[in-house]
């Protein structure tokens, strides 16, 4: 509905909020509370206004004059693991500080919120609760630096919203399975390498997981990553990213690899722990004999504000070793398996067909930024970030097809 576009009067307890000018981002002009006219005197239709950055504007004036510093929960003031995901999954309401949005990060604020992408970022992750899978779909569809930069500071660095609940993952990383003492981590250069199975269901099961190894310092190893994360609807989002490896023990001596930095704003830290690796066959060479191809056996722990997660995976240079079970592969991956405390039988095979159609690339592209447009759905969806726990979380909420 064309209306839905060009609202600028917003119901609120008897008065209308109204936006001139766009203040907030920068133009001439207020936005503040008057009184509601007379019923007689009342528009009957919204006045008409055609202007997209004042519509995120205008979210803000909502959310702002709606509220005051609010904090609900459930969680004690320091627990073992609770990041944003749990916190939100076990009931809690994230603590709000609505003034920070404006003030401490008011440039951040203003760069996302004039752009319908951006701003459709942040009501998708705001309508997912922090639940892994749907955030990624988000950032698949509107990920963007201007996402990035105001996620950064809103929740890291400024702490305008937060859980209340200080992690503590000291026993999370102590409890890490025994390392491969005797990997050589030149063996991992060149590839590509194809990821073939995973364990965790949220983060190792994507398609087409391919990994490319420079192994260039003494110190450290390059990985180019590419993977696709699934639309709904079908498809595919592709996405691609560069991560160091170190060649560190880590805080508990226990790590094969440590690896750092930022990820859709977010900071994360991880340590790998190769538990085995082989092979010789060369890619596919191993066929015809007993020896399977190389390979790598990888288990993972890693923390961001999400909260804690672990996961593991093999990669191997031959895609269809793994089925074929080649050099007795399967086999070997699943004796260590075992003996790490792992359950064979909860790897997912990973999708490497890698199609080449109905394929897009991740993030907010100039073009998708010129078809996005703004609605009032947008601007009240915006107050969950405000004010948390206002909007019902819906079961059935899908990024790939919010509009």
């Amino acid at each position: 509905d064309s209306r839905d576009d060009d609202l600028m009067w917003i119901p609120k307890m008897g008065s209308f909020v109204v936006l001139w000018g766009g203040a907030f981002l920068g133009g001439g002009g207020a936005w503040g509370l008057f009184q509601s006219p007379p019923p007689s005197k009342r528009a009957t239709t919204p006045p008409k206004r055609h202007h997209q950055r004042e519509v995120a504007a205008a979210g803000m004036a909502v959310a702002l004059s709606l509220l005051a510093p609010v904090s609900w929960g459930v969680a004690s003031p320091t627990s073992e693991s609770s990041g944003f995901e749990t916190f939100a999954a076990e009931g809690g309401v994230m603590e709000a500080k609505p003034s920070c949005f404006m003030n401490e990060c008011g440039a951040a604020s203003r760069d996302c919120f004039s752009n319908p992408s951006c701003l459709k970022g942040v009501t998708c992750l705001g309508r997912c609760r922090g639940e892994q899978v749907c955030a990624t779909r988000c950032f698949a569809r509107f990920g963007s630096e201007r996402l990035n930069r105001w996620l950064s500071c809103t929740l890291e660095e400024k702490k305008c919203v937060t859980t209340g609940v200080e992690q503590d993952t000291s026993a999370f990383y102590a409890d890490a399975p025994a390392r491969q003492a005797t990997f050589d981590p030149n063996t991992l250069q060149g590839g590509p390498w194809w990821k073939v199975v995973g364990y965790s269901p949220k983060y190792d099961c994507m398609a087409c997981q391919k990994t490319t190894f420079d192994v260039a310092k003494d110190d450290e190893v390059l990985s180019e990553i590419d993977f696709r994360v699934q639309k709904e609807n079908g498809g595919y989002w592709q996405n691609s990213l560069v991560e160091t490896l170190k060649k560190e023990r880590g805080p508990q001596g226990k790590a094969t690899f440590t690896v750092g930095g930022k990820m859709y704003g977010l900071t994360f830290r991880e340590q790998w722990y190769v538990l085995d690796s082989g092979g010789g066959g060369g890619s596919g060479g191993g066929k015809n004999n007993n020896v399977p191809p190389p390979y790598v056996f990888v288990a993972y722990k890693g923390d961001t504000m999400q909260g804690p997660y672990d996961g593991a995976f093999v990669l191997t240079k031959d895609q269809a070793a793994w089925d074929d079970n080649t050099g007795g592969l399967r086999d070997i991956v699943s004796k260590v398996a075992t003996a790490k405390g792992l359950d064979p039988s909860k790897f997912c095979r990973i999708d490497n067909a890698c199609p080449t159609t109905n394929v897009d690339k991740a993030g907010a592209s100039a073009e998708e930024n010129a078809k996005e447009k703004l609605t009032w759905g947008d601007v009240f969806e915006l107050t969950e970030w405000f004010r948390p726990g206002t909007i019902p979380k819906s079961q059935n909420f899908d990024p790939n097809t919010a509009s």
